[in-house]
């Protein structure tokens, strides 16, 4: 195994001349910030290339500019806008939303995020969740002494579509692998431990809670846990689903039981693939509808509740999965389904026989159905709406189309087909 992992680390293990590159740019960077930032204010750098956590050419740069507490929470957006007119002025950027406004733009091929937030010396302290991440970056500078293991970790993640807290991947989040290393380390005794893994999973590296108090945590805080070294109450992990904490537990068995090096060099698995996989024996409905122009975070988290309406719409048809993708300007879902196709009729469950007069209301609402006596209850036997599964997913989108969701459109622009046989699957 060791002999993988020191194969595989000169490839994700950014070079001596682009770590003298990258610092050279943050500094400057940095300089050129802070002389457009108000006085008072401080720019600093965070996230993976302060922590030097950063994979071979992902150039993503985190600049936080630091202001007083005593600053409005509404001044934030015209402060950034301020900075970035008078240090940028003329250069694209997009104002995105977390919980308060921040800057995206691109300089000199690097992604860059200018992000307002408070200065802090203890989370007891913050605003908002962000004026955090300076507590974390000082936390991992002072306590992780191996970068390589963090650096395996991210790119185990990535190549298996397990990397990334954002709502879309719902998966580990740099911070997290860099805690998990911390708590654990190395990257192999973090796999060891893992491969055991059987949720509830509790972590606490500063060990805020002993005794009962764990157990409460866990109540509170879900069924994966780690606990922030920077703030006792809050879960690091909790972006993490259910299914990709299943996944990277048997992918840590996997990787034990046979190592490779495709474990951190495959591409992630494309849409297509996974459809592919997932509908291996089952019956397939893709569906086709323009993507809002929205962010992702907003998209996804609709995305999601959607998916959670309709799995419900088609329980009849034993939904195996609901897959999604939103590339190439649409969103497109893969139903994968039991079945296809149901019987013409369905039976409504009625009230008790001891029930009367619910009985003869019951009777009544259902005229011209047929109806059945089982175990003292009466039953109506009547035409199914939708006994195909395409007409039921249409019938399913003309009542979304006069939802509010971003996602809701006209029927005509919804596109409901059944799936053609996948592509095998080529990532691995």
């Amino acid at each position: 195994m060791q002999k993988i992992l020191r194969q595989v680390l000169p490839m994700i293990r950014p070079s001596r001349l682009e770590m003298k590159e990258e610092a050279a740019f943050t500094k400057s960077l940095l300089a050129h910030i802070q002389a457009s930032a108000p006085a008072g204010s401080e720019a600093v750098l965070t996230g993976s290339m302060a922590k030097r956590t950063f994979l071979r050419e992902k150039r993503d740069v985190d600049v936080f500019v630091l202001f007083r507490r005593s600053v409005p929470r509404d001044r934030l957006e015209p402060l950034i806008k301020g900075i970035m007119g008078k240090a940028f002025p003329g250069r694209a950027y997009q104002l995105s939303y977390a919980e308060h406004p921040y800057a995206r733009f691109r300089l000199e091929g690097r992604r860059i995020d200018l992000v307002p937030a408070y200065r802090i010396a203890d989370a007891s302290e913050r605003v908002s969740a962000v004026d955090r991440s300076v507590l974390h970056t000082s936390f991992v500078l002072k306590k992780l002494r191996d970068v390589d293991s963090v650096l395996l970790l991210k790119s185990f993640l990535q190549a298996n579509s397990l990397y990334g807290a954002e709502i879309k991947i719902q998966g580990f989040s740099g911070y997290l692998c860099e805690l998990l290393v911390i708590r654990y380390g190395s990257f192999m005794n973090l796999l060891r431990a893992a491969s055991k893994w059987k949720p509830p999973v509790f972590i606490d590296i500063k060990g805020y809670h002993k005794g009962k108090a764990i157990r409460e945590a866990q109540l509170r805080l879900g069924r994966f846990v780690v606990i922030d070294p920077t703030d006792a109450n809050r879960n690091v992990a909790a972006a993490v689903s259910p299914e990709n904490l299943s996944s990277f537990v048997r992918l840590c068995k996997s990787f034990l039981k046979k190592p490779s090096a495709q474990f951190f060099l495959r591409k992630p698995e494309s849409f297509e693939d996974k459809v592919a996989r997932a509908a291996k024996g089952a019956k397939l409905i893709m569906v086709t509808l323009p993507r809002p122009d929205v962010v992702d975070d907003v998209l996804w988290g609709q995305l999601h509740r959607m998916a959670g309406q309709l799995e419900l719409h088609l329980s009849g048809f034993g939904p195996k999965a609901i897959l999604a993708d939103d590339g190439q300007h649409i969103v497109r879902l893969a139903l994968v389904l039991g079945t296809d196709l149901l019987p013409p009729t369905m039976e409504i469950e009625g009230p008790p026989l001891s029930m009367k007069p619910h009985v003869k209301r019951f009777r009544e609402s259902h005229r011209g159905a047929r109806f059945a006596i089982r175990k003292k209850k009466i039953f109506a036997i009547v035409k199914r709406p939708s006994g195909r599964a395409e007409a039921a997913v249409r019938e399913f989108f003309r009542k979304f189309s006069r939802t509010k969701s971003h996602l809701a459109c006209g029927e005509e622009l919804v596109v409901v087909e059944k799936g053609k046989k996948q592509p095998k699957t080529s990532s691995k």
